[in-house]
């Protein structure tokens, strides 16, 4: 699970310097097709929609909005 961690918080913050309003994090871009890698992450990325921090768009897509990845990266290093 510390390297999915890892995996997405580097993943948030090279995408919030990209142009748009949100970050689609897409979870075949962090782990290809390892299925358990797959789970891992769509239990993180479930937590932050718990928190109010994401929104699931459609299978495998989270939406955060811009101004809540730096919330969503602080939340992620205290999963740590």
């Amino acid at each position: 699970m510390f390297r999915q961690l890892s995996a997405l918080i580097y993943y948030l913050h090279f995408k919030k310097k990209e142009r748009g309003t949100v970050v689609a994090v897409r979870i075949v871009d962090l782990c290809g097709v390892d299925r358990s890698c797959n789970a891992e992450v769509r239990k993180i990325l479930n937590a932050l929609v718990e928190r109010g921090v994401a929104v699931r768009h459609k299978p495998g897509v989270y939406l955060i909005s811009r101004r809540d990845v730096d919330r969503a990266i602080k939340i992620l290093t205290r999963m740590i």
